[in-house]
């Protein structure tokens, strides 16, 4: 299932829930509403005429007592009145009850009340009956108003309840959809950081040319999908490199061997093996040994700043004597520095210049730069190389009182086939190899220049001779 479907099905359980939610709440609340409703409409009034009426039926038997024994016509007349309106209100009454019980008794209610308004204008013949009709017709009034407040009570427990299940429902609803959300939430998270970890960590295995094992694909989502193809890329990857390898050993082979058998034949021309040669002829040979040694040097150049770049350049650790390389690149060198009669000093800091790394690449790395200087140094300026010993590395300083470097150019004096100062010879090559045999040591190389002073290009190499993977480089 695709990563959008999940969380839209997620997202939509969840809205669906809270929907459900929503609509039994307004339903409860619609029924709330229903009872208060009745409660305001029906019972509270129904109480409050049944009272009355209950008043009225009272007043009614004090005043008929009283005003019998005089029998007047007005007194009558006033009884008559306040009969004739109990009795619509009695009537009245019938539309506010909600109950089956307070019906019954407000029916037997009216009939009683109807016999004792009429045995009231029978005289005192029928006292007794009269007494028993409005004790009756109180009696059912006394029934009915208790009916009426037990369906008040009712009415008034199940608003209660409605309304505490209302609460509990919405509260633990909205609490378990929380709960959900976040469960969700986290699951999935937590699926796509483990993913993307385990993506990351391989990605940076991959960069550093030690990822072997395929991503596991545990999902058929689009995280899933970027496993798969990951995956591919690794192993295309892998395919390419191995084409590198394989292109860089034909390659190496290919040039070095034509070019070697020219340097061979010129050498064996300049030593006059077959016979003499005219001047001319030796002047030509000169110039072919010197144009082969040149482009012997670029294509070896041009192949370790491929490998270094290619990430298949082999180190060969062993203990390392810093200051031995040095002396060493110094005593290479010495035919350039004596022609131009520079000053060359040595200094160091420190007694410890021990270190781990490949030898020949760091005689490289000394050769080059200090090469460097000398090239850009005036006749009888200065070139001085200095170690120190840092602690955990060793610093190799290389400052010359040459031409200098321009400001705008320092940036990109490391990158390939770059020169601070063109027209002087080179391939724009040798400050590129630095950097990255450097780095394949672990370290790092800057510079500090002022045009027309002088430069000093600072090397800082760790002592256990950085990555220990079995081929390093620099990333293209």
């Amino acid at each position: 299932m695709r990563l959008s479907h999940k969380v839209f099905m997620t997202t939509a359980l969840l809205i669906l829930t809270l929907a459900g939610v929503g609509i039994w709440s307004l339903l409860a609340i619609n029924r709330l509403v229903d009872v208060n409703r009745g409660i305001a409409t029906q019972s509270v009034p129904a109480l409050r005429m049944g009272t009355s009426l209950r008043e009225q039926l009272s007043g009614l038997i004090l005043t008929e007592e009283n005003a019998r024994p005089a029998a007047a016509e007005a007194a009558q007349r006033a009884w008559n009145d306040r009969a004739s309106k109990m009795a619509k209100d009695l009537g009245l009454l019938r539309a506010f009850l909600g109950t089956e019980a307070e019906r019954t008794q407000h029916q037997e209610a009216l009939v009683a009340f109807a016999t004792y308004r009429r045995l009231a204008g029978m005289g005192p013949g029928v006292g007794a009956e009269r007494r028993f009709a409005s004790d009756r017709a109180g009696a059912h009034l006394d029934r009915m108003l208790g009916a009426t407040y037990a369906a008040l009570e009712d009415a008034q427990l199940e608003a209660r309840e409605l309304e505490a299940r209302t609460w509990n429902m919405v509260f633990w609803t909205l609490l378990g959809s929380l709960a959900a959300a976040l469960v969700t939430a986290g699951l999935l998270t937590a699926h796509l950081t483990r993913s993307l970890r385990r993506l990351s960590v391989a990605t940076g295995q991959l960069a550093d040319g030690a990822f072997t094992e395929p991503l596991p694909v545990t999902s058929r989502d689009e995280i899933g999908g970027l496993a798969r193809s990951f995956n591919r890329m690794a192993e295309r990857l892998r395919e390419v490199d191995h084409l590198k390898e394989e292109l860089f050993s034909h390659i190496s082979h290919e040039l070095r061997t034509p070019l070697t058998s020219v340097k061979e034949a010129t050498h064996l021309l300049l030593e006059r093996v077959p016979g003499s040669l005219t001047p001319k002829q030796g002047r030509l040979v000169e110039i072919i040994s010197a144009s082969s040694d040149r482009l012997l040097g670029l294509v070896s150049e041009v192949l370790e700043l491929s490998r270094l770049r290619a990430r298949v350049l082999p180190l060969e650790r062993r203990p390392v004597d810093m200051e031995k390389v040095v002396v060493r690149a110094l005593e290479e060198l010495r035919p350039q520095i004596e022609e131009k009669c520079l000053a060359v000093g040595r200094t160091t800091t420190g007694s410890d210049f021990g270190m781990q790394g490949d030898e020949d690449r760091l005689l490289r790395v000394v050769v080059n730069l200090v090469g460097n200087a000398v090239k850009f140094t005036p006749d009888r300026g200065a070139v001085t190389v200095g170690l120190t010993d840092c602690g955990g590395e060793i610093e190799v300083l290389i400052k010359d009182t040459g031409i200098g470097i321009p400001q705008n150019a320092i940036g990109r004096i490391f990158d390939p086939y770059q020169q601070a100062h063109q027209g002087r010879g080179g391939s724009g090559l040798g400050l590129a190899i630095v950097k990255g045999l450097v780095e394949a040591h672990g370290g790092h190389v800057s510079v500090e220049s002022t045009e027309g002073e002088g430069s000093a290009f600072f090397v800082r190499l760790p002592r256990d001779g950085g990555p220990t993977a079995e081929k390093v480089g620099i990333e293209p």
